[in-house]
């Protein structure tokens, strides 16, 4: 029969090895989620199935299995508690829920082991055994079987509650609690009808369990992606509900992200669950370990490029459970170019009329002392300068305040011909040639004085004919000027280039900052031609 000692015997030594096997195997995963109670399921099985391995190789009394088994289901309703509470982020009362949930299961553990000693003999019948010890065993039985099998159904619930947990995972992974509970009930089943006998339960039912084990490592994977991360992180989802949020496992796999992410990235959860954060974020802007290694990244939108701070947060579980990242990203376009539209009027402040007003009070000077005519006229231009520096700040500052926003369109080519026409007027030669079909999603307004900004700037500094082209791109619209010689200056390229200005590197021109701004503000970018400075131009997204 197959109990017989050189049958059910090497066919338990097995089954043991292959259980110690995955303890091995699995030991890497202790200091993660549950891993622990995982580790724990796979060594107690090798050590009780090596124990009847044993009882049924040297032919020992079968009486010794029942209480091998008992130890199975309680123990493994411990380590299962154990595994799943903490890998599904259930936790909220740290261990002392852990030690309620288990104290049964304990209970019976201690009353099975109380059976190989001669306090409670294994052939002891009910009636010797007294009330207490079969109280304590049959409860701590029921409570087992609830603890597994009610645990078990949690995963499968998980495997539907949570995006990153797929249903195949949680039901593979469920087999191990629900063989756990059935094996030996079923096995005691076909015992009692004389089906089968006690040894060859004990082979069927550990091969039972294996079976099911190998079949939630293999098809479960519990740490592909850890519902814990889910459940903890959509807290950190809520509490930056008003910044795009997207949470990570402990390998920078995507598990949840708010509605604000998925309208920055354009991609629903569903689409890049379970996929690393380079699905959504430039892997030139990720770290070694998969997340962002800059504080500040720019990331295009539906709208355009835009600059963002960047915050990683751990997400723990209770008792400091590390299980994964909350990467939160604060928009900071419209500051960042507040920032140098502060710095930039403040240094036209602080170098143009400074400069225009020492001239000021030194031809006022020589006026009054020799009534030079020549002298009056300049102190007349110098105040006119000063009166012309201060409306394009103020314009360029109305400018910036326009909402890029709208259900309007705005035709770029017919823009950037009526500004042509204008400086035409003024004696410059510039002229446009644009598609017959060049239209944006953007504010007209704020299009017409980018358009202005950059035809100005380019007239103004062109030693000849400036020639503007508006191409329709299809995703974008190119608006650039060129012209035969340089009209953009070294030092405006570099200042609008760095983002930034110093006392010996900044721009000469108001204008070419706003175009820069403008464009940022539209979605777009500034086209900088910094190597000949021949050409300057801005790209606009159509939508």
């Amino acid at each position: 029969m197959l109990s017989a000692p050189l049958v059910g015997g090497p066919i338990l030594g097995a089954v043991a090895a292959a259980f110690g096997w995955y303890a091995w195997r699995l030991r890497g995963a202790r200091d993660r989620p549950g891993g622990t109670g995982l580790v724990a399921i796979a060594a107690l099985l090798a050590v009780v199935t090596l124990a009847e391995a044993l009882v049924v190789g040297l032919g020992l009394p079968a009486a010794a299995l029942a209480p091998l088994t008992q130890i199975v289901v309680f123990g493994g309703a411990v380590c299962w508690a154990k595994f799943v509470i903490a890998y599904t982020g259930r936790d909220p009362g740290g261990p002392g829920v852990l030690a309620l949930v288990v104290l049964l299961p304990a209970l019976g553990i201690v009353s099975a082991l109380l059976r190989f000693t001669p306090l409670l003999p294994m052939t002891e019948p009910v009636s010797s055994a007294g009330p207490v010890n079969v109280l304590a065993s049959s409860v701590a039985s029921a409570a087992s079987w609830g603890i597994l099998i009610g645990l078990s159904l949690l995963l499968i619930w998980d495997a539907t509650r949570y995006a990153s947990f797929e249903r195949p995972r949680g039901v593979a992974l469920s087999l191990v609690g629900f063989a756990l509970a059935g094996m030996p009930l079923v096995t005691s089943a076909l015992e009692l009808a004389d089906t089968i006998t006690i040894g060859t339960g004990a082979v069927v039912a550990q091969a039972g369990v294996l079976a099911a084990l190998t079949v939630g490592i293999a098809v479960g994977r519990p740490y592909r992606s850890l519902p814990i991360a889910e459940a903890i992180g959509r807290d950190a989802v809520v509490s930056n509900l008003n910044d795009a949020v997207v949470v990570v496992d402990g390998d920078a796999r995507i598990v949840d992200m708010n509605e604000a992410a998925e309208a920055l990235f354009d991609r629903s959860l569903d689409a890049v669950v379970r996929e690393p954060l380079s699905a959504l974020v430039d892997a030139d802007l990720l770290g070694p370990d998969g997340l962002p290694g800059e504080s500040t990244v720019q990331i295009g939108d539906a709208v355009g490029k835009r600059y963002f701070d960047v915050s990683v947060s751990r997400v723990r579980g209770d008792g400091a459970v590390e299980a994964g990242y909350a990467v939160a990203l604060r928009d900071v376009t419209d500051e960042r170019i507040r920032g140098q539209r502060l710095e930039v009027l403040g240094r036209v402040l602080r170098h143009n009329v400074r400069n225009d007003m020492t001239a000021v009070y030194a031809m006022a000077d020589a006026v009054a002392e020799n009534g030079d005519e020549a002298v009056a006229e300049r102190l007349r231009e110098t105040a006119d300068s000063l009166v012309d520096v201060s409306e394009r700040a103020r314009a360029v500052e109305e400018s910036m305040c326009l909402d890029p926003a709208t259900d309007e369109t705005a035709d770029v080519g017919a823009l950037a011909t009526e500004v042509a026409a204008v400086l035409r007027e003024q004696g410059h030669d510039v002229s446009v040639r644009t598609d017959d079909d060049a239209e944006v999603r953007r504010s007209p307004k704020l299009v017409a004085s980018v358009c202005e900004h950059l035809l100005s700037y380019a007239a103004g500094n062109a030693s000849g004919p400036v020639a503007v082209t508006v191409d329709d791109r299809g995703s974008h619209v190119d608006v650039t000027a060129e012209s035969d010689g340089r009209l953009l200056d070294e030092q405006d390229a570099a200042a609008v280039t760095n983002g930034s200005e110093t006392q010996l590197e900044h721009a000469e021109d108001l204008d070419i900052w706003a175009v820069s701004w403008g464009a940022e503000r539209l979605g777009g970018e500034l086209l900088p031609d910094c190597e000949r400075g021949r050409s300057v131009g801005v790209r606009i997204p159509v939508e």
